[in-house]
């Protein structure tokens, strides 16, 4: 039986099946470009058609199209972001990470590494996957910084014995993590052009959502609503092209997060759980072209 090829389409559909002798066509017209996802049996998951061996004799032959060879990049269209985040990708390069941030010294290369991998599954509607273009040289004290900040408020409550280093730590760790969102909206961008955002939300913006969902802990549910909120400002201060919206809901985030934390009590589930909550965030996001809201 022939080999039988599934693509995702600019309006983010799966299609197919279709046949070897179809792909050529498909190239050529543009239908299917190199960033767009595909699969046949025996993938274990979507993969970017240039990297498909049957489809890289008609990428050979087929000429890039017309708004490539001009510099600019075709209208793109909107709707939810997808994650391809594989189970145990996600799981070890998260152990990885982590250890980086703890050990502080390697941290910003894991932390680089670990942030152009979660970019690369992040798929825009049409299917251009995410890359993030940036050195450790860039982002290093991002990085140690975290690192830095546990070993702070370990050394004060020691050293001075007091308690209040774990709050150092918490708002240095929110200014840290303001500042990586500043870094990875100007290095992030897409393959075809088309994407160009930054960050302008401000510190104190940033500090004052993070306390509040910090504080609405207490009522044991709150948070989640914080968070959604929280998840939103951000959205909002992102700007260029194109933007982004978050459309997840207080209850979504609430329960998917408890399953995520009961689930991992029993150590074996906790790749494919990391796969499931973390696909399904990355598609609470949207995006909205440039100058509409």
């Amino acid at each position: 039986m022939a080999e039988a090829y599934y693509y995702v389409d600019d309006a983010g559909r799966q299609q197919g099946p279709v046949g070897v002798d179809e792909i050529d066509g498909l190239v050529r017209h543009g239908t299917v470009r190199a960033e767009t996802l595909a699969w046949t049996a025996g993938m274990s998951d979507w993969a970017r058609a240039d990297s498909i061996s049957a489809f890289a004799p008609a990428f050979a032959r087929s000429p890039p199209p017309i708004s490539a060879r001009a510099g600019t990049a075709a209208a793109a269209p909107d709707g939810a972001l997808t994650g391809a985040f594989p189970a145990w990708g996600l799981f070890w390069r998260a152990i990885v990470f982590g250890l980086g941030i703890v050990l502080i010294v390697p941290a910003p290369w894991a932390g680089v590494w670990f942030y152009k991998w979660v970019a690369g599954n992040v798929v825009l509607p049409g299917g251009r996957p995410l890359r993030l273009q940036s050195g450790v040289g860039e982002a290093w004290w991002l990085f140690a910084g975290f690192g830095v900040s546990q070993g702070v408020a370990t050394a004060l409550n020691i050293a001075l014995d007091v308690q209040w280093g774990g709050l150092i730590s918490a708002i240095l760790g929110f200014v840290l993590g303001w500042a990586q969102i500043r870094w990875f909206c100007a290095h992030v961008g897409t393959d075809d052009g088309s994407t160009k955002i930054a960050f302008v939300g401000g510190v104190a913006g940033y500090l004052g959502w993070g306390v509040l969902v910090a504080a609405s802990s207490v009522t044991v549910i709150g948070w989640a609503w914080g968070l959604k909120y929280w998840l939103r400002w951000i959205c909002r201060n992102v700007e260029g092209a194109p933007s982004f919206a978050f459309n997840g809901g207080g209850w979504a985030i609430l329960w998917r997060t408890l399953l995520l934390g009961c689930g991992s009590v029993l150590v074996i589930p906790i790749p494919w759980l990391l796969k499931w909550y973390a696909n399904w965030m990355i598609s609470q996001f949207s995006t909205v072209a440039a100058g509409r809201s």
